[in-house]
């Protein structure tokens, strides 16, 4: 419970100081910069194939669908994309976590809530990882035994190199971001939204 409350309270802390930021932010050019759908009430995205309208007065974020306000780290990460002050544009260089800010020292901890539970939960299953990945906007790349480039969010793409095991090494899954990344998200953000994409497919 204890960590479950202090992950809420760094929520509401990342959410309060996006909010601030975004509040003096001229958001129409912020939109049109960025190529985000922005009708004077709301701005339209999508995090990983769901939805999300990010209200333009209060920066409160919802499913469009349900009325019902998204899940948290959907919403941090909503935030922190419109924070961008830069043109998001692929450098077409994929990098892995550990070329990120400290992304080598958390390495592991990123690895057992991302990638380790997908190579336990999928085995050697190809198919049953393509049809998984049919929940998110994804297209194939030639990489392993499957490589797919899904959307994440606004025009920030994982690739997911998958490689199925054999007699002598197990299943083997990698994930790797292009460069721009670096200039959007945080390493913390990146960690969110890579667990965001493996535990949807488990």
């Amino acid at each position: 419970m204890a960590d479950k409350t202090n992950r809420q309270l760094a929520y509401e802390t990342a959410a309060a100081k996006a909010v601030l930021a975004l509040r003096s932010a001229d958001m129409v050019k912020r939109c049109q910069m960025l190529e985000l759908p922005f009708d004077d009430k709301n701005i339209r995205l999508k995090i990983l194939g769901t939805n999300l309208a990010v209200s333009a007065d209060y920066f409160n974020v919802i499913n469009p669908e349900t009325g019902k306000p998204c899940r948290q780290v959907d919403r941090i990460l909503a935030l922190h994309y419109l924070m961008s002050e830069i043109h998001v544009e692929e450098k077409g260089e994929l990098i892995s976590f550990s070329d990120l800010t400290g992304g080598q020292f958390y390495l592991e901890p990123f690895r057992s809530r991302t990638v380790v539970p997908l190579q336990k939960n999928i085995g050697n299953d190809i198919e049953l990882l393509r049809e998984r990945l049919g929940r998110y906007e994804w297209e194939s790349v030639k990489y392993g035994d499957l490589g797919a480039r899904i959307h994440a969010i606004g025009k920030i793409y994982i690739t997911l190199v998958y490689r199925a095991g054999d007699e002598e090494f197990p299943p083997a899954a990698e994930l790797l971001f292009d460069a721009i990344i670096k200039k959007v998200f945080s390493t913390d953000d990146v960690s969110a939204l890579a667990g965001r994409l493996c535990m949807g497919l488990l």
